[in-house]
């Protein structure tokens, strides 16, 4: 789900060594190395900006606060980061990557920073180098880096030839998704619990924001329905009361990975609410490794029947999350990407009818070997099927 991007981020962004140590970032490394000897590469720009940086937070684990990072990374020899930071806020940005050269890459800063470490690479002939987040930048930046490069060195997409993060995430990552589904869960009850106390689906989602900054999100996300489920719209002051149900989204970024929800709730539960929440039970449990999209697609269209999908979804039904919002693959009709083993995906149904009424339901699961670990739903909205609704029910949590 697309949310505007705050203009000011004011979460917590401190570095996690303790469950992302150095070690973690040399495995990660090395299939990219890998690339590098296969493509006679000299080394991989990695780009990403406040908006977008799972690229660069995966590799090097620094993430913009504002404007933008880029990690130099070389086949042999030493890293370089480069942050649009002041050199006094320097000290603070080398607490955020385990990357211990990092500079200033900001007006006159940057031919100081960047051009001596290409000059390093020693290339004896005009070479390639690899760029990941990229498509990202802005054309300022861009034609600073071709202005260094100058004929040395021509730019590659490593995309082309490397998923950067992977589909498949590694241990320590499903450990910080828990995490970030555990928050996410806690302020979508708050989200609902406020609702259920002011009527005013606007302070529910400043409620449900509230209690993740103070439990150290990064950011927070949040879009609420003020017509019963039909449109969305972010968050704007007014506070206005609605009789009901509460339809809403919420978003939450824990040390770099993300997590998010919808939420429905009403006092006495629609045909819709129903509807929706049998359809992803349906898509949770034909979630395997080598399912693909498209027929995940078929399988909550069938389930949704006679209703067609939310308009609000724009034809997905779900996509892989990590690092972003909005990680391949897309689940929609004509997609036929195999799902991983260890990947992790949001699943996301709803419907809007005029008589049925209006809801979303979503869950985040990993696609386990030994069958679905849900690790997220959305807060249970029909009273008394609260048990048969958890994620016990449909598959054994796994450790």
């Amino acid at each position: 789900m697309r949310t505007m991007q705050p203009s000011v981020t004011i979460g917590s962004y401190i570095g996690a060594q303790d469950r992302l140590p150095a070690d973690e970032f040399e495995l990660r490394l090395a299939e990219l190395r890998a690339a590098m000897e296969r493509q006679s590469w000299p080394a991989v720009l990695v780009y990403g900006d406040v908006r977008d940086h799972s690229a660069l937070a995966y590799l090097s684990n620094f993430i913009p606060r504002v404007r933008w990072g880029m990690a130099l990374l070389p086949r042999s020899g030493d890293p370089r980061l480069l942050c649009a930071m002041s050199t006094r806020d320097l000290p603070a940005m080398r607490g955020l990557t385990w990357i211990t050269d990092v500079r200033s890459g900001m007006g006159p800063e940057w031919p100081k920073a960047f051009d001596p470490w290409c000059k390093s690479l020693k290339a004896d002939q005009p070479a390639e180098l690899g760029t990941l987040g990229f498509d990202l930048m802005a054309p300022v930046l861009f034609q600073a880096v071709r202005r260094s490069l100058g004929q040395s060195f021509t730019l590659r997409r490593a995309e082309d030839v490397l998923a950067v993060p992977p589909e498949r995430k590694r241990p320590r990552e499903l450990t910080m998704l828990r995490a970030s589904c555990k928050l996410a869960e806690t302020a979508a009850n708050t989200f609902v619990a406020s609702w259920r106390n002011s009527g005013a689906p606007e302070a529910a989602a400043l409620d449900a924001e509230r209690l993740a900054r103070s439990l150290a999100a990064q950011d927070v996300r949040t879009l609420v329905s003020l017509d019963g489920g039909r449109t969305f719209t972010p968050y704007a002051g007014r506070f206005e009361k609605t009789a009901g149900p509460l339809v809403g989204y919420l978003a939450v970024k824990l040390a770099g990975y993300w997590a998010d929800v919808f939420v429905t709730a009403e006092e006495t539960p629609s045909p819709a609410a129903r509807h929706a929440a049998d359809a992803l039970d349906t898509l949770i449990a034909a979630v395997k490794p080598g399912a693909r999209s498209g027929d995940l697609f078929t399988v909550a269209a069938e389930a949704l029947a006679p209703y067609p999908l939310h308009p609000a979804l724009s034809g997905i039904v779900g996509h892989g999350t990590g690092l972003s919002l909005d990680e391949p693959p897309a689940f929609r009709a004509e997609s036929q990407s195999e799902l991983v083993e260890d990947g992790v995906y949001t699943l996301q149904v709803g419907i809007a009818d005029a008589e049925a009424g209006n809801a979303l339901v979503s869950a985040i699961v990993r696609n386990a070997p030994a069958g679905v670990e849900v690790l997220l739903r959305s807060p249970t909205v029909i009273p008394g099927l609260s048990e048969a609704r958890s994620p016990e029910s449909i598959t054994p949590a796994l450790k």
